[in-house]
């Protein structure tokens, strides 16, 4: 196919003694190095040249393609005549797959090309030679072994080794289950994949890639993925040991989503990721906006191995709905749906504010409780337990539990945030943190037990601070940070800021100690 870019200027005489004609830029689509070492797979090529001419006439351009190792034989050639365009303007010669694959017959083949210009007869040098390798090759299936041992959400490999027939692939392409195809290099047709598998039933499939790309045999297998141990380790959810802060966007300069910034297990955070991008499922299109105004929790809600997220709505025209939305073990992103619900009681009267909290009703059905601050029925607060059911997403009717806070003031004074942090036998206890805004008061309640039929809590009282950012606009964000078995607080503020407050020494008649670490919030 001939192809002339730009308008043609009408032909011109061209005066004798001008300066001839010139080739000036070249090239190939797909991109392939003039100098040679590209090698193009089974596909049709596109070359250009741009062409000058001094006295700006019409230019006629000539190409040839030659085998490199048969230069006297014309693959393809473009005579004076065919093809013409203006001066300064690119002249494209298309070829035809077909037409390498005859030329190569079946083997990976070196070619030449060039163009040459024509203004009235008057004809450029030929342009310097360029070069490429065509390669119309495909190999056949490769030889995948299976791996064993597979663990849900943890690398495994699974080696590759040549075709049975005898070819042997550069390299392969391969996909697990719906995920993006990844590509990788062989060495003499041999390779090793490592993937994360991410259910229980797995399909690898495996396909074999010539040196130009093209794709061969291919094969599939179906394997099987043990799930792992459940990660108690409240809010990490990369499954790195570690806790991940994560954050509702919209505010603190951060746009809407879901945002997980990994943790490094000394208070700083890494880059946040927004793994809501395709929102909450609200919307048949993904609109991360509906995350706003949502308050994230994250632990085992929907009972497996993996740290999850729960989003509650404290206000606006979802009030009192929740969703739960399964983590992956590996900091992913969040599906576009799952179970959803709403934390009424009788009377339709709903939280004001929600935290996780374990087992803390001792009902042990795999999924965690809720705490919560709610109506009481006489026109108060009370701090509310919302025990789990038996199926993610179902939690019973709230009882209001017989505690009074710190200082004896409205529960509706006081912020609370929850973590799960390590107890003996590889359980895990909850502990609730208290803020008083207005005053600054900080508390925390350790190894929280609840009796969802009297109300009855016990639990451990330490006053962690005062003065604690007294007045401030923060979001709260309890988790064992640095992983010492004494539960920390990280703080969001405007801009991204993040404060990750390290307590230690924990007392019943005096303030902790405190280290504050600070970073800032990056996407």
């Amino acid at each position: 196919m001939l192809i002339a870019v730009g308008s043609v200027q009408p032909a011109s005489a061209h005066a004798a003694g001008k300066d001839r004609p010139s080739v000036g830029s070249q090239g190939t689509s797909p991109a392939s190095a003039c100098a040679g070492g590209t090698v193009l797979g089974d596909t049709s090529v596109a070359f250009r040249a741009r062409l000058q001419d001094p006295a700006g006439t019409a230019l006629s351009a000539e190409f040839r393609l030659v085998r490199a190792d048969r230069p006297g034989t014309a693959v393809m050639a473009v005579g004076p005549g065919k093809l013409t365009v203006a001066s300064g303007q690119e002249a494209v010669v298309e070829v035809p797959a077909a037409t390498f694959e005859n030329a190569a017959g079946g083997r990976i083949t070196d070619f030449v090309w060039q163009f040459r210009a024509d203004a009235d007869g008057l004809k450029s040098q030929w342009s310097p030679q360029c070069r490429f390798a065509f390669d119309p090759t495909r190999q056949g299936a490769p030889v995948v072994a299976g791996p064993s041992g597979a663990v849900i959400g943890k690398p495994v490999t699974v080696t590759v080794a040549p075709p049975a027939d005898g070819s042997v692939p550069a390299g392969y392409s391969y996909q697990l289950n719906v995920g993006a195809p990844v590509e990788v290099p062989a060495d003499g047709g041999r390779a090793v994949i490592t993937l994360k598998p991410d259910r229980a039933v797995n399909t690898l499939t495996v396909t074999s890639l010539s040196p130009g790309g093209n794709s061969g045999g291919r094969v599939q297998l179906t394997f099987s993925a043990a799930a792992p141990p459940p990660n108690l380790t409240t809010a990490d959810l990369t499954g790195d040991g570690v806790p991940d802060l994560v954050t509702v966007g919209g505010r603190d300069g951060l746009p809407s989503g879901i945002w997980l910034a990994p943790g490094t297990g000394d208070g700083h955070v890494g880059p946040a990721v927004n793994i809501g991008a395709a929102g909450p499922g609200f919307s048949t299109e993904p609109t991360p906006s509906d995350w706003d105004g949502a308050v994230p929790l994250t632990g085992r809600f929907t009972g497996g191995s993996f740290q999850d997220l729960l989003f509650y709505y404290p206000g606006g025209i979802r009030a009192g709905h929740f969703g739960v939305r399964a983590g992956d073990g590996g900091g992913g992103a969040l599906p576009a749906g799952g179970p959803n619900g709403d934390l009424t009681d009788w009377v339709g009267s709903y939280p004001s504010q929600v935290a996780e909290a374990g087992t803390v009703s001792g009902r042990a059905t795999g999924f965690p409780d809720l705490l919560g601050i709610a109506p009481d029925g006489s026109g108060g607060t009370a701090l509310s337990l919302y025990p789990a059911g038996w199926v993610t997403g179902v939690f019973d009717m709230p009882t209001a539990l017989n505690v009074r806070t710190p200082d004896g003031t409205d529960w509706n004074d006081w912020t609370i945030a929850s973590t799960e942090v390590a107890a003996p036998g590889g359980t895990t206890s909850t502990a609730l943190f208290l803020w008083k805004k207005s005053t600054g008061e900080l508390d925390v309640w350790k190894d929280l037990a609840a009796d969802p039929n009297t109300g009855a809590l016990t639990y451990h009282a330490f006053p962690v601070a005062t003065g604690w950012n007294t007045g401030a606009d923060v979001q709260l964000r309890a988790a064992d940070i640095d992983s010492d078995g004494t539960p920390d607080l990280w703080t969001v503020g405007a801009g991204g800021q993040v404060t990750a407050n390290l307590f230690h020494g924990l007392s019943a008649t005096g303030p902790a100690g405190l280290t504050q670490v600070n970073s800032t919030l990056s996407h």
